[in-house]
């Protein structure tokens, strides 16, 4: 949800747009033998069927569906082939006793304050879990890996809604399955109204006519023997996914009054960042002005006026276009702005370079959505909004003050090179996940600020489970970034990390302390769900909210050590390895592979010289040794012999 980078603004980027006359665009490329698809406007956007908390138990059950992806070119191989009569195997979630979703999930409403009752009875295949991404849940009922439904049981929950008007979503979080359950189809979307909230009158609010739930998804297509020929299947593993999907299909219109229009923009894909805005035509430069009035919990502090936004996976902005001036039979395009992606977002055209890097894998099209404009009237029991009414908000009790701050936290986003031919993959702070291990336990009622430093060459999606937070600063190679100009003046919960910032926030943890063990461990990970559900755990930690009694002491700022507070050697280094620090301190030191699963773990008494560390019977190779004491933490590369 912000402009571009560091370096530059989408705006201003004098990167020409590609041009493609329409005869071309009629055909887009031909790929994998035979999978076609074309950017005619011709399929309906489907709207979600809107499911009330208020009206009593939400009843949802996951199943395996089958899907037309391109229901409006019956031929195409986004709908299978001769062999897929019923279209391609999908899951989704629908209302029970309802089949109106083959994809994704009904829109659910939750009121503030209101008690939410929702029974999830799972009748796929296989293990599942659903999160409720962006609330503020018990960490029992907040869908993580922990809290695994199996086959043919339900999950029955009550909790009291907590969020503030927002747009949050909700998806599967079970570990090592996340990615492709997530692309064969199961989320859907949450509107969290507040019935005290002043904004909400002025601005357009009537679901479904000029309050737009807007799903951008991607998907790609492999073929699977069959008796007869083959099948196409969903690629739910690391292939390429040219294929845009708005709300479950691809290449969709909407009819839109001309009014104001509120757009909810949720990245859906398990990888891509996308750029979004809006403009009369599919691939020129003409973009218009639109307010961003929201981000992942909430409003902004105050509209500002963008005509680009970049959208990492797993976050949301609310966006309203003015279509007043413009007339029935009018179009206009919620533009794929992906020539305007950088190299080190996924999802971007242009080739990265460094190792680890995004790397090239673009979706088709200039556009996800086309508006046929038509007369307001025309719509029943609708009444237009037809200006736009500012607005100036405050933070949420819990993130106005900035003072008393319980504990600093700082958390490294590293890339591992693979060693010996096997795969590269990221982490956070050299440890991946482990589900029976808890890495921060935080005081109930504190507030906290957390830093996150990209040290890798590729974007990654921050996101932490039950808390908004409030973005503090950003440094990038010591340049400050502009908040309000990249969109993020507003509660977050998901935040695209760009290479080479340090992104500071403040999260007030508040409700809900259990005993501090695993099984009630909230997630932080990125949401890129390949870098989160890698090999070895990948990019992912757990935190618990505990009473007072039961946390590890506050007050730290955990900062990384200068390169002189530690050396060891010798390095390389055969049967022994010394650690050399002048530390004051007490200090653990870890021994770990280099997907940062620990070998050996030392603490040692504070120290002024040298102390032997042990790597006898550990295997020749490359590891990882980080050294942790109450002032920070280093992390250094050794090779045994």
């Amino acid at each position: 949800m912000y402009l571009i980078n560091s370096t530059y603004n989408p705006l201003t980027m004098q990167k020409t747009p590609l041009r493609v006359p329409g005869s071309l665009m009629a055909i887009m490329l031909l790929i994998a033998g035979g999978i076609m698809a074309q950017p005619h406007f011709i399929n309906p956007l489907p709207i979600p069927p809107l499911l009330e908390a208020s009206e009593g138990t939400i009843e949802l059950e996951m199943r395996e569906t089958f899907h037309r992806f391109n229901p409006g070119m019956p031929a195409d191989s986004l709908n299978g082939n001769a062999n897929q009569p019923n279209g391609i195997t999908t899951f989704s979630y629908n209302q029970k006793g309802s089949n109106a979703m083959s994809v994704l999930g009904p829109t659910l409403r939750w009121r503030t304050g209101d008690s939410i009752h929702i029974r999830v009875t799972n009748l796929l295949p296989q293990p599942t879990t659903t999160h409720w991404h962006g609330a503020e849940v018990p960490p029992e009922f907040d869908g993580g890996p922990h809290q695994a439904i199996p086959r043919n049981t339900t999950w029955d929950i009550k909790f009291e809604n907590l969020d503030y008007a927002s747009t949050l979503w909700y998806h599967p979080h079970y570990h090592n399955r996340t990615v492709q359950q997530v692309q064969m189809g199961l989320s859907g979307m949450i509107l969290v109204e507040n019935p005290e909230d002043p904004i909400r009158n002025v601005m357009p609010h009537t679901y479904g006519v000029d309050d737009i739930p807007v799903i951008i998804g991607d998907m790609g297509l492999k073929r699977e023997p069959a008796a007869e020929g083959f099948t196409y299947r969903l690629d739910t593993l690391k292939g390429k996914r040219p294929f845009n999907l708005v709300n479950g299909v691809n290449s969709p219109y909407i009819e839109v009054p001309n009014a104001l229009v509120r757009f909810r923009v949720l990245n859906g894909s398990t990888r891509k960042g996308i750029v979004f805005g809006f403009s009369p035509s599919y691939n020129g430069t003409d973009l218009m002005d639109f307010q961003l009035i929201g981000t992942d919990g909430g409003y902004v502090l105050e509209p500002n006026t963008q005509r680009a936004l970049m959208n990492g996976p797993g976050s949301r902005d609310q966006v309203v276009v003015d279509l007043s001036g413009f007339e029935p039979g009018d179009t206009v395009y919620l533009r794929n702005l992906k020539e305007r992606l950088p190299h080190y977002v996924v999802g971007s055209p242009q080739q990265a370079p460094p190792p680890g890097s995004g790397g090239r894998d673009s979706t088709f099209g200039n556009a996800f959505l086309q508006l046929r404009i038509v007369d307001a009237a025309s719509f029943p029991d609708y009444t237009p909004i037809t200006s736009f009414t500012p607005f100036i908000t405050d933070w949420e009790p819990g993130l106005r003050d900035t003072t008393d701050i319980a504990r600093y936290r700082y958390k490294r986003l590293v890339f591992i090179p693979g060693v010996n031919g096997g795969e590269n993959m990221f982490n956070i702070d050299s440890t991946t996940y482990d589900m029976m291990m808890l890495n921060d336990t935080v005081c109930v009622d504190t507030k906290e600020i957390w830093t996150i430093d990209n040290t890798t060459h590729v974007a990654h999606p921050f996101h932490i489970h039950k808390i908004q937070f409030r973005i503090l600063e950003i440094d990038s190679l010591g340049t400050k970034i502009d908040l309000v100009e990249r969109g993020l003046n507003g509660p977050k919960d998901d935040v695209l990390v760009l290479p080479n910032w340090k992104l500071r926030f403040m999260g007030s943890f508040d409700d809900y302390p259990r005993p501090p063990i695993p099984q009630n461990g909230y997630m932080y990970h990125c949401h890129i769900l390949t870098h989160e559900d890698s090999i070895g755990g990948g990019m992912m930690h757990q935190f618990a909210v505990a009473d007072a009694e039961a946390c590890l002491p506050v007050g730290v700022d955990e900062v990384i050590l200068s390169p002189e507070e530690i050396t060891l050697y010798p390095n390389p280094a055969s049967g022994e390895l010394y650690l050399r620090t002048q530390s004051t301190d007490p200090g653990t030191l870890r021994i770990t592979d280099m997907q940062g699963r620990t070998l050996r773990t030392q603490v040692i008494p504070a120290v002024s010289g040298d102390v032997r560390v042990p790597v006898d019977g550990l295997p020749p190779g490359i590891f990882l040794a980080v050294w942790q004491t109450q002032k920070g933490i280093a992390t250094r590369k050794i090779l045994l012999y």
